[in-house]
């Protein structure tokens, strides 16, 4: 398993430049971040005005803002980035932040700030900035890891929702799944350790009872993915069936939060409507978020394109709603276990993807034509009927929501103080 990002080279007068969640910018891409961000900004102190201008609440949503543009209002050096403190002026409450590159390796234009904010419908909230030195640690959102020690798989997390995929350790014992698994849980809580944990101690005790396949009052893993596409898993479709890969070979964690995880998955190429292809995914949790947002770039031979799909499992007495469009499908799914109540599981396509849904192959499909190296992009995730989305109706609303509000995103503008 590969782990965090190249770190800086060997120089003490760059080591201050080390992100806040663990991550560390590579060197030619530090130098010109300084460059930007070095000079002084005549702009005086300023603050951030967020406006929401739907009519429905936005609970929990991480706003994007370029670094570059931040420092230049606040006229802050990169070593001060490092100490900065965003607070909501109406409570004096500090919003929960992260420095992030959405390309690792590329430029300064990349770089951003993440604020995770609550705003009530048509609301609006004004934005203070300030240094400290003495700054403490955020309480982490998001949570992700190899887990070498169950066959090499690989999960992630946030307070509402779990997944994971398998590696190539668990592929050895003859087990093949590039599928994305669901574990359902109650919220607010992270799973993953503990669940692990719960399966070990299970196995040395030959007591069932402890696996997380049972459930303790926390959740349990009651999703069968199987062969299947799981919950957002890709494929070729050719000649009426879904082509898969084997599972994943290597995993390399890009982001670690406070409020934002995000890893890139590579696939072994395999035969595919009747060319080799290979996949390279990037997934994105956001905290309190149930949907992942995936990156799909498949590379292979010839000038002609290809169908490309992800998908979510329809089984046995699954309900499947298909919205008007082709935009959103959902599945109101049947876990393992009667007792585990319904999982809901989702995919959400901006219109600029050129999508196509449909029913297929015991899946709600969503199918992309592209060349090879063009990139396709949508979202996935799931609920659970035990904890926030008790209905379908819920379920399905909080899609519509999601989707409208990665078409309306909020709007900043920059205030005088």
């Amino acid at each position: 398993m590969q782990s965090q990002r190249t770190d800086i080279a060997s120089h003490p007068q760059l080591h201050s430049a080390v992100l806040p969640c663990g991550n560390r910018l590579p060197g030619a891409l530090l130098f010109l971040f300084l460059i930007v961000l070095a000079a002084p900004s005549c702009a005086g102190a300023q603050q951030l005005r967020i406006n929401n201008s739907t009519s429905i609440d936005r609970t929990e949503e991480v706003v994007e803002l370029p670094l570059s543009r931040v420092a230049g209002h606040l006229g802050f050096s990169v070593a001060q980035m490092q100490s900065l403190v965003a607070t909501d002026t109406a409570t004096e409450q500090r919003i929960p932040s992260q420095l992030y590159s959405s390309r690792p390796g590329g430029d300064p234009d990349t770089l951003l700030l993440l604020l995770l904010v609550k705003l009530p419908a048509k609301g609006t909230m004004n934005v203070a900035f300030h240094l400290d030195p003495a700054l403490q640690p955020q309480e982490s959102l998001v949570f992700g890891r190899a887990i070498a020690e169950r066959k090499d798989d690989f999960a992630w997390e946030n307070k509402v929702a779990a997944y994971r995929i398998y590696g190539p350790a668990l592929e050895a014992t003859g087990e093949i799944s590039s599928g994305i698994d669901v574990w359902s849980k109650r919220i607010p809580n992270f799973v993953v350790n503990s669940f692990y944990q719960r399966d070990h101690e299970a196995a040395v005790t030959h007591n069932s009872a402890l696996s997380y396949h049972n459930d303790n009052g926390i959740g349990l893993d009651s999703y069968d993915v199987g062969s299947s596409r799981g919950c957002g898993g890709t494929a070729v479709w050719a000649d009426g069936k879904l082509d898969v890969s084997k599972n994943y070979t290597v995993a390399k964690i890009l982001a670690t939060g406070p409020i934002r995880f995000e890893f890139e998955v590579s696939y072994a190429p395999w035969p595919a409507g009747g060319r080799m292809v290979r996949e390279t995914k990037r997934i994105t949790l956001d905290a309190g978020s149930h949907l992942n947002k995936i990156v799909s770039t498949y590379m292979f031979d010839g000038g002609s394109s290809i169908d490309l799909e992800a998908g979510i499992a329809i089984h046995e007495g699954g309900v499947t709603t298909l919205p008007v469009g082709n935009s959103i499908a959902s599945v109101w799914d049947t876990p393992q276990k009667p007792s585990g109540g319904r999982i809901a599981t989702g995919l959400i396509s901006l219109p600029t993807q050129h999508a196509t849904t449909m029913t297929a192959a015991n899946h709600a499909l969503m199918l992309f034509k592209r060349h090879s190296g063009e990139a396709f992009i949508y979202f996935a995730g799931s609920g659970w009927s035990k904890a926030d989305m008790p209905t379908q109706e819920d379920w399905n609303r909080y899609l519509l929501r999601f989707e409208e509000f990665r078409e309306h995103p909020v709007a900043v503008t920059w205030i005088k103080r």
